[in-house]
């Protein structure tokens, strides 16, 4: 007898909690100046760090002079409340502040600064574990390699991760992807679990069934023909399967995201967005226990105390792990009761697609 699953309960809540092998470095941009001085500042190097960040500089002494190799400056990131480095002399070379980031100034006419003279550098996030857990398909992790790599997990306690998703990833068919979990950090020599994993598309899924702290998936794929490994999300966590199957005339959908224009003469020329699967299922003798569990999805899908909506991954058909999408249900869920304790619901499901594909 076939199931259903529907994964919303993600145990990973916070970028810290991912660790990756490898990330391509972020962008570092070009000074945005609010200074009297004539002074050009410059930016150079790869931003490393895990998310989006404004360093913020700005001239502290003139007491050695007022020109480059004179006046110092300090420097912060803006989520730091306290300057994470004073007194520094500026230069014609670039100097590293950190993640990365590096700035110079090259001497104008005239004063090159005045005290207060400052600059603000916006440094994007490295495509790193952070965007493994953003909810959103068209951002991507991106290894700088193939050969080897991994995500490595820690759930801050043993808790059961019934099932695992990886989502829109790259691998090719030689790759070779194992589970491995264990109650100790680092142990993956002689790891706890291991499981062996076919690399389905476009999401890879599976379900181990097992409690630990420690996980993580390993990676192998040296053939991959873009040469680094990528994907968009992560989902570690619960799965619930209703007791009983959605019934057998379901609807399923191809929803083309397009835009048209037509001129008088009749020409019709658009652009189109992406395809979506859209799906209308409807189940019949739910149990109590069932509709708490639709309740606790929606709940958890819709949260208004973060304002954010987390859509879920739903696998229609359990032997068919492929057929796995990320979606989200209509907004609203109306169960009907029935006879003798049992419920009728209808549900409809909407896939969150790729934009750029």
């Amino acid at each position: 007898m076939s199931v259903c699953r529907f994964l919303y309960q993600n145990l990973l809540t916070e970028p810290a909690q991912v660790s990756v092998s490898s990330a391509q470095p972020g962008m570092v941009g070009m000074p945005v100046a609010q200074a009297r001085g004539t002074a050009v500042a410059y930016t150079s190097g790869l931003h490393q760090g895990g998310q989006d960040r404004v360093f913020l500089l700005e001239i502290d002494s003139l007491a050695a002079g007022s020109q480059v190799g004179q006046a110092t400056f300090r420097w912060r990131r803006s989520d730091h409340g306290d300057w994470e480095g004073l007194g520094l002399t500026t230069q014609r070379s670039f100097l590293d502040l950190a993640d990365g980031v590096r700035v110079k100034w090259v001497s104008g006419a005239g004063p090159d600064f005045v005290k207060g003279d400052s600059w603000s550098i916006l440094a994007g996030r490295n495509q790193g574990p952070a965007l493994l857990l953003d909810r959103d398909r068209d951002t991507t992790w991106q290894a700088t390699g193939c050969a080897q790599e991994s995500i490595s997990v820690d759930l801050g306690a043993s808790q059961e991760v019934a099932a695992l998703v990886l989502a829109d990833h790259n691998l090719g068919d030689q790759a070779q992807v194992t589970l491995l979990a264990s109650g100790q950090p680092d142990n993956w020599q002689a790891p706890d679990f291991s499981q062996s994993l076919a690399p389905t598309r476009p999401h890879l899924v599976a379900l181990p069934g097992q409690a630990f702290r420690h996980w993580r998936l390993a990676i192998s794929d040296p053939a991959n023909p873009a040469g680094t490994i990528s994907a968009s999300l992560l989902y570690l966590g619960h799965c619930f399967q209703p007791s009983r199957m959605f019934g057998a005339r379901y609807t399923r959908t191809w929803v083309a995201g397009r835009s048209t224009t037509a001129t008088d003469a009749g020409k019709v020329a658009g652009s189109a967005r992406g395809l979506a699967e859209a799906w209308r299922i409807s189940f019949r003798g739910l149990g109590q226990a069932d509709v708490a569990g639709f309740q606790a999805l929606y709940r958890a899908i819709h949260d208004p105390q973060s304002g954010r909506l987390s859509p879920l991954f739903f696998t229609p058909f359990g032997e068919d792990p492929a057929s796995t999408l990320y979606c989200l249900p209509g907004a609203s869920l109306t169960p009907v009761y029935q006879h003798l304790g049992s419920y009728a619901l209808d549900l409809e499901l909407q896939e969150v697609i790729r934009t750029h594909v």
